[in-house]
């Protein structure tokens, strides 16, 4: 499992973990976590554009399934995406621990 995170002066206001197999063309996020002071400000919008980027021509899930209160946030993020961050297994490359 990788991590992309955002800093600010030093703290870590940003993090996602997230896992990709370009054979499969997938990629996964985990466990976004926003400071609370800077959550709605588009923190996290930009480091998954930033790791989509990083990882062109991949479809994004994730491995849990999204509690109620996080449904609209993986809709926002996940529109146009390709996978739209629904839920999916990992492929059989991908250790899933």
């Amino acid at each position: 499992m990788a991590e992309r995170a955002a800093n600010l002066d030093g703290e870590e206001v940003f993090a996602v973990d997230y896992r990709v197999c370009p054979p499969c063309g997938l990629g996964w996020v985990e466990q976004p976590y926003t400071e609370p002071r800077f959550q709605r400000c588009g923190l996290a919008a930009a480091g998954l554009a930033a790791l989509r980027a990083e990882h062109p021509g991949l479809s994004w899930h994730t491995l849990g399934g999204h509690l109620r209160d996080s449904m609209a946030f993986w809709a926002a993020v996940g529109a146009d995406v390709p996978g739209g961050y629904q839920q999916r297994p990992v492929c059989p490359h991908v250790d899933a621990g």
